[in-house]
């Protein structure tokens, strides 16, 4: 907050001072009154392993464990952002059992869904697990044919493991679970994560509701939760009045805003979260050597000229534009291959003069039209006076609905695969080479590495060098007979490495170190490590959860 001399910072003092004496006033928004009423936990839930433990049961509950499944059975829901490596799993089966749910279902992404019975079928020797826990993938939920699958189900306990995949209100998914819980009330909802949030409140704001209703710690009213936001999301600038609404918080639990939000959210009732990384082991970000072709810098210096790719693509935002600048750092770009070489111009031409007024109403960034969406949205309203960008979009609307011809990789450079190679045959250590394009898993299958993509199981005795899909296991997998691990592309996204690096650095991992291995060939890189570092403290600062590239030796 501003110092007391500057004109707003006295405004804000006074205000401080009024909240001493009056705790809330009335012109305070109605959920910072209900947050701050609500009650405060005390202290850690007494051992629950003999309440869910079978005679004979080998296996205990760790505190954090009987904490949460604690908290779930007084609270009749659970919101648990839990680190990676904690025991999220031994909670998700239990939770049935906590509350005597009958139609129990546990959603869970696609790529854990056969590890997920394993290990249900391995814990029923120790525990009292439901024995009709049913598991579904979120996938399942997403297209077409899960519309039914909830309300065919009809279960009264949802459990949601990995709950970040829902943390899209407008996917179809999350639609779907947020349309039953309003058509059947009475059901429970569990979420837990590593990483609850990406970027702000927003994330997870509709799933804490989901589990403590009334009871949650964040506002419900969507207006009062965007001032909350601009208080406490990365990249949040809070105008005066945000910061006196926000006000009574700081009041009564001091501190910044964040630090503030994290003192009511982790004492709240029904919330049961993580401080420490999971392994003893320490983390090394070790930067190694790689020179940058020249025909890939300058690929890189016409898709910052131009805004499109080499294949001739338009690109409408700074997301999109950051994707394709990693593509083409490890070396390659995808392209449309049209039918019988016959391009559809008029789809081209309408996708790139849209995508290109998207771009110009980017550029001035005005609330309400800051993301692809939005101005898509905007565009479609009877008031709008962009009379440009309404023919732009009227334009693609007719023929957006087509569909995408397929693509195919084009390499620029190789100089990426052999530089990785040559990395495997120094390696003292068997490393996980992490990908995140199906192009370079393509490319080193044919250097004769084995490579593990979407549908593949990953062999329980493997313990060699090795590359992975990020999207398919880089999520909820155990892989701690690895610790080296070696990034293709360095993500700018803190919540998708603390998921990665958690593969390798988890309970479990017996070396006394674990090694991320990456590059930094071009400045943009140092500028995708800012933005994780940024949103890893913005994580680490509002859900408790000690972030591994913030708790990492950086070499």
């Amino acid at each position: 907050m501003p110092s007391s001399g500057s004109r707003s910072g006295g405004t804000v003092s006074s205000t401080i001072e009024s909240l001493r004496q009056s705790r809330v006033p009335s012109a305070y928004m109605p959920g910072i009154h209900r947050v701050l009423a609500l009650p405060t936990r005390q202290g850690n839930a007494p051992d629950q392993t003999s309440r869910y433990s079978l005679p004979g049961g080998r296996h205990t509950l760790r505190p954090v464990q009987s904490n949460a499944l604690y908290e779930l059975q007084q609270c009749n829901g659970l919101v648990a952002p839990i680190g990676v490596g904690h025991g999220k799993f031994l909670i998700s089966a239990l939770a049935p059992t906590a509350l005597g749910s009958e139609r129990p279902l546990l959603l869970v992404p696609p790529a854990l869904v056969n590890q997920t019975k394993k290990e249900i079928a391995k814990f029923r020797e120790h525990f009292r697990i439901h024995p009709d826990l049913r598991v579904l993938s979120y996938g399942k939920l997403s297209v077409a044919a899960g519309a039914r699958l909830l309300s065919d189900y009809r279960p009264d306990l949802i459990i949601a493991d990995e709950c970040h995949h829902l943390r899209h209100r407008t996917a179809a998914r999350t639609k779907r679970v947020i349309r039953y819980f309003q058509d059947n009330p009475s059901t429970k909802f569990v979420g837990l994560s590593g990483t609850f949030t990406s970027h702000g409140l927003v994330d997870y704001a509709h799933l804490v509701e989901l589990a403590l209703r009334e009871g949650s710690p964040v506002p419900l009213d969507f207006w009062e939760l965007q001032i909350w936001a601009a208080n406490l999301d990365v990249g949040g600038e809070p105008d005066l009045y945000e910061r006196q609404q926000f006000c009574p918080l700081t009041v009564q639990y001091g501190g910044t805003p964040r630090q503030a939000f994290f003192s009511r959210f982790e004492s709240c009732p029904g919330v049961t979260l993580t401080r420490d990384v999971s392994s003893g082991a320490s983390i090394y970000m070790q930067r190694e050597d790689i020179d940058l072709p020249e025909e890939v810098d300058q690929a890189l210096r016409e898709l910052d000229r131009t805004w499109c790719t080499p294949g001739g693509e338009e690109i409408e935002d700074a997301l999109t534009m950051a994707r394709y600048r990693r593509q083409l750092l490890c070396g390659f770009y995808y392209e449309w291959v049209w039918p019988n070489d016959a391009p559809d111009y008029r789809w081209l031409e309408a996708r790139a003069h849209w995508h290109q007024q998207v771009r110009r109403v980017l550029k001035r960034s005005k609330e309400g039209r800051d993301s692809p969406l939005l101005v898509a949205i905007w565009a479609q309203r009877d008031d709008c006076s962009d009379y440009t960008l309404v023919r732009a979009w009227r334009a693609w609307d007719e023929v957006r609905h087509r569909p995408l011809p397929p693509v195919r990789t084009v390499w620029i450079s190789d100089y990426l695969i052999h530089r990785v190679m040559r990395f495997l045959r120094a390696a003292a250590h068997p490393t996980i080479v992490w990908c995140e394009h199906r192009a370079l898993l393509e490319a080193f299958e044919a250097e004769g590495l084995p490579t593990y993509g979407a549908g593949s199981e990953i062999p329980d005795t493997q313990q060699s060098h090795c590359a992975m899909s990020i999207k398919a296991h880089g999520t909820g997998k155990n892989l701690q007979r690895w610790s080296h691990n070696l990034l293709t592309a360095f993500l700018p996204n803190g919540s998708t490495l603390e998921q990665l690096i958690g593969r390798t650095h988890r309970q479990g991992q017996q070396a006394d170190e674990v090694y991320v291995h990456y590059f930094e060939q071009h400045p943009s890189v140092l500028v995708d490590i800012e933005k994780a570092r940024e949103i890893a403290r913005y994580i680490q600062d509002t859900q408790g959860n000690r972030m591994k590239i913030l708790a990492a030796t950086w070499i």
